[in-house]
């Protein structure tokens, strides 16, 4: 299995992502890559044409230009070894040429919850211009996370912890990590998509109706600590990215 490691500062895995390949491919404005969010696999994967552009101007397939820039990816050099070494934070990602020629990267499972906390640290947000009926809903549905995160502390001794190593996520959950990341990484210099932000909404009343908290917690510790964590993370997400309500 190929790996990359790409260092991301303030959590926009979107743009260093691509600083990342536009230094790889020795172009010189990341803009000039192509790369979206890719949800074919679970967890949070990304997607780039840059071998398919390239060979509109090339002999060369598309896949042939993906497995060479997947090769150069991966090759360490003396330069990159430093700046990784001396890195506060990076985040490492399963590469993957495809025979149709796109170049696909998988946040690694163990490095989804690492992700998740750092964009809590973010400064400086634009809140989203909402609905006053969607704000509302959100609040609701933050205090509710809240109380039930609360209620769980006084229910068992154990503590919430991520874990997303070697398990099969459940269809709310994967559909619950897809809308975070494209509100979050679509809310990077730009302001926030209002849509994005009521598919979130959406996706939390489903994690309320298909996450029995307590269950886990008495039936599968490890479970109900790792959703026990995402009870503690969205409270904490919704009170941090949404504007107060007005009075």
């Amino acid at each position: 299995m190929a790996s990359i490691s790409v260092i991301t500062q303030d959590g926009n895995l979107t743009n260093d992502l691509r600083v990342h390949l536009a230094q790889a491919g020795d172009l010189a404005k990341a803009s000039e890559i192509p790369l979206q969010l890719c949800f074919q696999r679970q967890g949070i994967g990304f997607r780039s044409a840059i071998a398919l552009k390239l060979a509109a101007h090339s002999h060369q397939s598309p896949q042939t230009i993906a497995q060479a820039y997947l090769a150069q990816l991966t090759t360490p050099t003396p330069q990159s070894n430093l700046k990784h070494r001396t890195a506060t934070t990076v985040f490492t990602y399963e590469a993957i040429a495809t025979p149709q020629g796109w170049l696909e990267f998988f946040l690694m499972p163990t490095e989804i919850g690492r992700w998740l906390d750092q964009i809590l640290q973010r400064e400086n947000l634009i809140f989203p211009q909402l609905p006053s009926d969607l704000l509302f809903s959100c609040h609701y549905l933050q205090q509710r996370f809240q109380d039930l995160s609360r209620l769980a502390t006084d229910y068992t001794t154990d503590t919430p912890q991520w874990n997303f190593e070697k398990t099969l996520l459940p269809a709310w959950e994967q559909a619950l990590l897809e809308a975070i990341a494209r509100c979050v990484l679509g809310s990077f210099h730009r302001s926030p998509k209002p849509h994005l932000f009521a598919t979130l909404e959406q996706t939390l009343w489903e994690v309320q109706r298909r996450c029995p908290l307590f269950y886990f917690l008495r039936e599968n510790s490890t479970q109900g600590r790792h959703y026990w964590q995402w009870f503690t993370y969205l409270a904490q997400f919704l009170a941090r990215y949404l504007p107060q309500l007005e009075n």
